[in-house]
């Protein structure tokens, strides 16, 4: 009987489905803005010293599918910036958000993302590979604790 009466009640939201409510909720150009804000306090010494010259001028697309999210990203003056949600990208990078943070937690390599098409490429090759070699350098402590912290009971959840 109590088994009927649970099979009755409707079924609780995926993780996902709830991440993604407020994402629906704000305007997509502010999504960009505030990744490129976000990043340029995460990467400050890493701008300073240009380690992303090759992004100049270049748009950055990312992709995360499962949220709905479309981040375009720049560098100018070199500094990372939102570029408007209609400019064509030079390259593309999408997949699923637990890819994305176990990338950004360095939980995973990410030749690793890419060669099981967890993560997928599409664009310019070289500078999508410039990207992905940037990526890999990055020690998984630049993210401030608090934020490493959320971010992995993200991936938790994802599971």
């Amino acid at each position: 009987m109590v088994s009927h009466l649970l099979s009755q009640l409707p079924a609780l939201p995926r993780p996902v489905q709830l991440l993604r409510l407020p994402v629906m909720v704000i305007p997509g150009a502010v999504h960009s803005h505030g990744l490129a804000f976000i990043l340029n306090k995460v990467l400050t010494e890493t701008l300073d010293h240009n380690e992303l010259g090759f992004l100049d001028g270049r748009i950055l697309q990312i992709s995360v599918s499962d949220l709905g999210l479309d981040y375009r990203l720049t560098l100018r003056n070199g500094r990372l910036s939102a570029a408007a949600s209609h400019s064509q990208p030079d390259v593309r990078f999408g997949g699923l958000l637990k890819e994305f943070m176990l990338l950004a937690l360095n939980k995973e390599d990410p030749d690793t993302l890419f060669f099981q098409r967890r993560l997928q490429l599409e664009g310019d090759t070289e500078l999508g590979l410039e990207i992905k070699n940037f990526l890999f350098t990055l020690d998984e402590k630049i993210l401030p604790w608090p934020v490493r912290q959320a971010a992995t009971r993200v991936v938790q959840l994802l599971a």
